[in-house]
């Protein structure tokens, strides 16, 4: 699937003002997705702004195993959950199950197809998606007798696993938490099922959310050392819920603060949403933050000051955070940065390569990546490598450049924010 190659070009030294309310939370929305789609009933979820690529992917997906979903007015409607048996019994044979570049979906999507779809399923995507194996995820559901094609998609599901009773599955806890996440959605379909992590858990924050995703559709996760069990069946508790803003999606924003106070709404405070993480290195910088119950208002004080990260539990956010480095006068360091290889593009490649397009300085060493900030940048022309969080980052840089910034791949952000470029100009507008 062949996106037009969109070119942006941003003017410097603008200002954001006034308030963004920013996009619901792609990963909360997956998971309620995915619990509704297994649940006993209809219901509906409400969402803010518009609906990103990924979401529509999940979506798709469930349609292909026979859900009935309607997205209408900031609303996703499951008017008609999955059936088991049709899915088992009734599915086209070898049924295309479209990911586009969603990994979330692929790896949630990927254990229940290999339960469920005994006519055969084809796990397809685009983008880099096929380049990341599912191997792990493959093992740990071949061990009761599913079987695959490959590790890489195309991923066909030659033969569904056994019934899964009883099971123990085990996974690695530290190649992605999403894989946890899938076998997690998966133990309500199997009678005492366990999951059973081999190495310590990264990212544990977004398997949190899985959890109380699942509770909120009647199912309670039990963790007792490195062993997982769930009782109660997928039900309906609340006929209409709602996902709230996006920690990640914010951050952009956030770290785009300037002199003059400047707000983001739609945010959860109470949130498990692990990039709320945000605040603290904003904090930390010395920007000041006025919290009220579902907005944050930023602004830099006079005394700014270099950061050190770890990464390890808050990947996404390490190229907005380099850019807001950039900005400060001193060395701030990001470590454990080891899983960045592995998103939509080679984060580590890719941001080294935006910072230096715009003329600011950053180098990697070992697993960390030094940044030395001068409190501006020259500006210049960013390659995207379709990564939506690379044009979203060289956007906010675009705040603090010299010169103009000329984004090509600017198409990317519709992975996960499809409106971001025309509120990013509405915010800047005045400054024009």
């Amino acid at each position: 699937m062949e996106q037009n190659n969109i070119t942006k070009t941003l003017a410097p030294k603008t200002n954001l003002r006034g308030n963004v309310a920013v996009i619901s939370s792609k990963s909360e929305l997956h998971r309620l997705i995915f619990c509704a789609c297994l649940a006993d009933r209809a219901c509906t979820i409400a969402y803010n702004s518009t609906l990103s690529k990924d979401i529509e992917a999940t979506i798709s997906c469930f349609r292909a195993l026979g859900a009935q979903i309607e997205t209408n007015g900031g609303e996703i409607l499951i008017k008609k959950p999955l059936d088991p048996e049709y899915i088992k019994n009734s599915l086209e044979k070898d049924t295309e199950i479209f990911c586009n570049e969603s990994g979330s979906t692929a790896r949630f999507i990927l254990p229940l197809v290999s339960l469920l779809c005994k006519n055969g399923a084809v796990l397809t995507g685009v983008g880099k998606l096929p380049e990341r194996p599912f191997s792990d995820l493959c093992g740990s559901l071949s061990a009761f007798g599913a079987v695959f094609s490959g590790d890489k998609m195309p991923i066909k599901v030659e033969k569904t696993a056994t019934p899964c009773d009883g099971a123990t599955f085990e996974i690695s806890g530290n190649v992605s938490s999403q894989y946890l996440s899938g076998l997690l959605f998966l133990l309500p379909l199997c009678k005492n099922a366990k999951i059973r992590l081999t190495t310590p858990l990264e990212s544990a924050g977004y398997v949190d959310m899985t959890i109380d995703a699942m509770k909120k559709f009647g199912v309670d996760v039990a963790k007792n050392g490195e062993v997982y069990t769930a009782s109660g069946n997928y039900r309906v508790i609340n006929d209409k819920m709602h996902a709230f803003g996006d920690w990640s999606n914010a951050a952009f924003f956030l770290c785009g603060a300037k002199d003059e106070p400047f707000s983001v709404s739609g945010i959860d405070r109470s949130s498990l949403q692990p990039d709320k993480k945000i605040l603290d290195v904003l904090s930390s910088c010395g920007i000041i933050i006025e919290e009220k119950a579902d907005s944050v208002s930023v602004v830099r004080s006079k005394k700014m000051r270099p950061f050190s990260f770890d990464a390890g539990e808050n990947p996404d956010l390490v190229p907005v955070l380099c850019v807001l480095a950039t900005t400060l006068s001193g060395d701030s360091i990001i470590s454990n940065i080891r899983r960045l290889r592995f998103k939509e593009s080679d984060r580590v490649a890719t941001v080294i390569d935006m910072i230096s397009s715009l003329g600011g300085k950053i180098r990697e060493d070992g697993d960390s990546l030094h940044i030395s900030g001068t409190g501006t940048l020259l500006g210049g022309r960013v390659n995207s490598h379709n990564d939506h969080r690379i044009a979203m980052s060289a956007a906010i840089a675009s705040l603090f450049c010299e010169n103009k910034v000329v984004i090509d791949g600017a198409q990317a952000v519709a992975k996960s924010y499809p409106d971001f470029f025309e509120i990013f100009a509405f915010l800047t507008e005045d400054n024009r």
